[in-house]
């Protein structure tokens, strides 16, 4: 037990990094090329093409940046200590908030999953294990339709959330949006069609390990852990990018995903080697979901498949599809809408590729 504690007391410390959020101005495909060709890779970045380039990094690969030359300058100076100034008590939410800066906990999460199927049981079916993590920790999904517990002739619809651990911000949407369906059924007509003519199923947290190390590390939120928990580094961040773990494209190059342990875009040692996407996986090839909607954080994007490459073959029906679909999505929004190489960098092995 003396030797655990040690151990967990060592890996809070090594966790405790201090990450920035630094803008290179007049950033060009160059730079970012040159960013990636040094273990830096970009994710979730607000990026403008010759204007700016803004994104979180850690102290340590500040370093490498400055070996670099390059210019830039620091917006932030401790992204969780800005995080935790902003998360207050002072508003309020239909469903409530959660103990962690306003966002649920994990075990808040499963509560308020719970929560939802007794207060509203004629539109929820009772949440499902649909697999555990690498720490053993339950992956949950909900079901949300006019008959739930029957399995009617309707279209399927899936979202997700916190494939990365640090976005809680994507699970509270879907709390949001499920609670609105619910509320405003008979209400709002929008509502009652949705639910009369669809089942939507909602995996809220994908990431159930990283978001419970984050609670450890910065109980009142703002903990900086993105991937799982697999020990892949000799000091953090350890762990596996889920978002890099799925088949399509696993590995097809060292932009779009690195085979750095210590990478914060770490693909694993083999596409679905991880129990998380596992779990997703066998979830998916159970139903037949026409449309999926995988919710992050950060940047104020709608991203449409593919995004291995800046030449996206996708099939011309497809792009035409995801194209009509985005415009609407985004025209109160102000969203930009393109592939991931269109609006921040090629991804490979990522998830709405192989969905």
């Amino acid at each position: 037990m003396k030797y655990f504690y040690i151990f967990f007391m060592l890996s809070l410390i090594f966790a405790n990094q201090i990450y920035k959020e630094i803008r290179i101005d007049n950033p060009n495909h160059e730079i970012i090329h040159t960013l990636h060709d040094n273990g830096l890779h970009i994710d979730h970045a607000h990026f403008s093409d010759g204007e700016y380039l803004i994104f979180v990094i850690s102290e340590q690969e500040l370093e490498i940046i400055n070996s670099l030359n390059i210019n830039y300058q620091i917006m932030i100076d401790n992204v969780e200590e800005f995080y935790q100034s902003r998360l207050t008590g002072n508003y309020t939410r239909e469903f409530g908030l959660g103990s962690m800066g306003g966002y649920y906990t994990f075990d808040e999460l499963v509560q308020n999953l719970d929560d939802l199927y007794n207060e509203y049981p004629q539109f929820v079916k009772e949440k499902i294990s649909i697999g555990t993590t690498l720490e053993g920790r339950d992956i949950w999904a909900i079901k949300l339709s006019d008959n739930p517990n029957i399995d009617e002739d309707e279209t399927e619809i899936l979202y997700t959330g916190l494939h990365h651990a640090r976005e809680p911000m994507s699970y509270m949407n879907l709390f949001y949006y499920m609670h609105w369906l619910c509320e405003n059924y008979g209400i709002e007509e929008e509502a009652t069609e949705i639910l009369n003519t669809r089942e939507l199923w909602f995996i809220p947290a994908i990431n159930p390990d990283g978001l419970v190390f984050n609670e450890e590390i910065a109980p009142n939120g703002g903990g900086m852990q993105r991937k799982n928990r697999r020990l892949t580094c000799p000091s953090e961040p350890h762990g596996i990018d889920l978002n890099r773990n799925y088949s399509f494209q696993w590995g097809l190059d060292d932009e779009g995903s690195t085979g750095d342990g210590c990478g914060e875009t770490y693909r694993g040692s083999s596409s679905f080697s991880e129990p998380e996407t596992q779990a997703v996986r066998d979830f998916v090839e159970s139903h037949d979901f026409p449309i999926a909607f995988n919710y992050h954080s950060y940047s104020n994007l709608l991203i449409y498949p593919f995004g291995y490459s800046y030449d996206n073959d996708v099939p011309e029906e497809d792009l035409i599809t995801f194209i009509e679909y985005g415009q609407e999505m985004v025209q109160y929004n102000g969203y930009e809408l393109g592939t991931g190489p269109e609006l921040l960098y090629p991804v490979n092995g990522e998830a709405c590729d192989w969905m």
